[in-house]
């Protein structure tokens, strides 16, 4: 008894000497929660905000930290001051909307003007406008540059001998195509290459002479997104002749690879990120800002470091990048009297463009610090799908605005607006104007005439309709926007030129075409049509739609050689009269009938 009643004073002891210990931890535990929550909710408002917008105001000088933005980089802009290819033309490209489909057709486009047996007609484009899934491929190829830096000489005599010996200069003539494949130089070289270029070209205009130079200091920059522009095609056969270096390998795949990818798939993974979750929860960051991220990681930050790449990192020696999205914000009218004729041009509805000129003026905003993939996000935010993007207007600190835009599609499928706007902002200085436009339209299915009860299982919840109501607006405004593009060009007419890239042309009445055959299966022209029908608007492709995409450039292309062959000769003369420039439009157009309206 004596020992338990010891052992029960011992434990009592015990209690008594432990228990105060366990109360104020309990006490402490009790006290830091409110205190955490506190602080949670003081910080929340403040975190709110921080993601809502990603623009910054247009400093008044430049200076650290924001960098040296000269006019070499300025390639986001309606003002040409750097042309391409011949000096003389002016060549635009639109790319229009319709998600992976129209990304990895225009990459198919571009990779096929770029490797025609001729001319690199690509290195000729001086401005890409573009508009939602076209805007992947435009802005990619806007930030990367080529496996070798090559200066195309199509206009010149070229004496290759001078470069014989030399493992830094390759010279190379193949048909039609001439130019010059440049390494990086050390500058005693550089200055000895500069003496060799002069001896090797001849029969050049001082215009022509200047682009040359120019692309020669350009060949020994260095691009900041340290990314490479290599078609499928390319990469297969640089791969069979060993010529595909460890560089290039370790620099991902081709670009036809990166149109492709399921960026759904990729976007869905990112939202259980736990910094994703939180920024979701409890701040402004939203489903846009991560397929923003899920881009940018994908094509528009610095390979290897990660590093997100803005405007301001824009290739010089690419054309220059109009990005179009559609505003959705009221037409509010500012209380500065000076600034209410401004306020007036941007209203709900109407093309706003991620350019120099747009951001200047109505948001007082720097383009330059602006990230690409928020430019690209903001052109492809499909309705439903994406929530705004959200610009701040940062012309009045008095008077806090912002600017909520989305998809580029619903004011301008096309991009043909802002090819307006280059062509009015750049008058008289061109000789011809070449407008190619990758269209990716497909006609919409419809519903079946047979079917009493169209909806779907989903459609009880949620009707799909919707979706009809889109394609039937984009149908309309797709032919309106080309008619309205040349009726305000007529002054031009007899300049420009007009070439349509479209499914259209892959129909019943093609001639002299071999449809490829792709697992054995020969893809008749019929069903390849409707095949090209179905390939729905989403941000990932399958491998059939894929092939037929191929197949259907591969068509058009034949199919158009009269069209493609005349801006060839354009391109490759400087001095070009103006005789046949009928038959050369109605060899270019849609419909020739539209020569005889404008």
């Amino acid at each position: 008894m004596r020992d338990a009643s010891k052992i029960a004073s011992i434990n009592n002891k015990d209690l008594i000497l432990i228990q105060p210990n366990r109360l104020m931890r309990r006490k402490r535990q009790w006290i830091g929660l409110p205190l955490l929550s506190l602080c949670f909710l003081l910080i929340i408002p403040g975190c709110s905000t921080q993601y809502a917008y990603w623009n910054s105001p247009k400093p008044a000088i430049i200076s650290p930290p924001f960098p040296d933005v000269t006019s070499a980089t300025r390639h986001a802009s309606f003002k040409i001051a750097d042309d391409r290819g011949n000096q003389d033309v002016l060549v635009l490209l639109a790319l229009s909307g319709g998600g992976s489909r129209a990304a990895y057709f225009a990459a198919r486009v571009m990779t096929t003007l770029q490797h025609d047996s001729d001319l690199d007609i690509l290195k000729e484009v001086d401005v890409i406008s573009s508009v939602s899934g076209g805007s992947l491929a435009g802005a990619y190829y806007a930030v990367t540059e080529d496996p070798e830096f090559v200066i195309p000489v199509p206009r010149c005599r070229l004496d290759c001998e001078v470069f014989t010996g030399q493992s830094k200069i390759a010279c190379q003539k193949t048909g039609k195509k001439q130019q010059l494949v440049i390494g990086k130089l050390t500058a005693e070289e550089k200055k000895a290459a500069q003496k060799d270029l002069r001896k090797a070209i001849s029969g050049c205009s001082a215009k022509e002479w200047s682009y040359i130079e120019r692309l020669f200091n350009l060949s020994q920059t260095k691009v900041s997104s340290n990314r490479i522009w290599i078609s499928r095609d390319e990469w297969d056969e640089r791969t069979k002749k060993g010529l595909l270096n460890l560089n290039l390998r370790f620099r991902r795949a081709h670009v036809e690879d990166l149109m492709s990818r399921d960026y759904v798939g990729r976007w869905v993974q990112n939202w259980f990120l736990p910094t994703n979750i939180v920024r979701y929860w409890f701040t402004a960051y939203d489903r846009t800002d991560i397929m923003a991220q899920t881009l940018e990681d994908n094509l528009f930050d610095t390979k290897n470091l990660g590093v997100p790449l803005k405007f301001g990192d824009l290739n010089p020696e690419r054309p220059y990048l109009i990005l179009n999205a559609t505003d959705g914000t009221e037409a509010y009218k500012p209380q500065m009297q000076e600034l209410k004729t401004k306020s007036q041009k941007m209203h709900f509805g109407s093309v706003i463009t991620f350019t120099d000129e747009d951001f200047t003026e109505h948001l007082n905003s720097d383009i330059y610090q602006l990230h690409v993939a928020r430019g690209v996000m903001a052109s492809a935010a499909f309705p439903a799908v994406f929530s705004y993007v959200t610009l701040k207007d940062f012309t009045d600190e008095n008077d806090e605005r912002y600017h909520h835009v989305f998809d580029g599609g619903n004011a301008d499928n096309l991009g043909l607006r802002s090819l307006s706007r280059v062509i009015k902002s750049n008058p008289d200085r061109y000789k011809h104007i070449i407008v190619i436009l990758v269209d990716a339209f497909v006609e919409p299915p419809g519903k079946s005439s047979k079917n009493p009860e169209p909806r779907s299982s989903f459609s009880h919840i949620l009707d799909m309709n919707f979706m009809d109501s889109f394609d039937a607006l984009l149908k309309s405004n797709r032919q309106i926007g080309i008619n309205e593009f040349l009726k305000d060009n007529i002054d031009i007419q007899d300049k420009l030129t007009f070439w349509h890239i479209t499914f259209d042309k892959v129909d019943e009445n093609t001639i002299d075409i071999t449809p490829l055959s792709y697992d054995d299966n020969p893809l008749e022209l019929k069903t390849l049509r409707e095949g090209l029908n179905h390939i729905e608007t989403n941000l990932h492709i399958s491998d059939n739609d894929k092939a037929r995409i191929e197949e259907a450039v591969r068509i058009i292309f034949r199919k158009d050689g009269p069209c493609l062959e005349r801006i060839k000769k354009i391109l490759l003369s400087e001095n070009t009269d103006r005789s046949g420039l009928a038959q050369k439009r109605d060899a270019c157009l849609l419909r020739p009938d539209l020569e005889k309206k404008f």
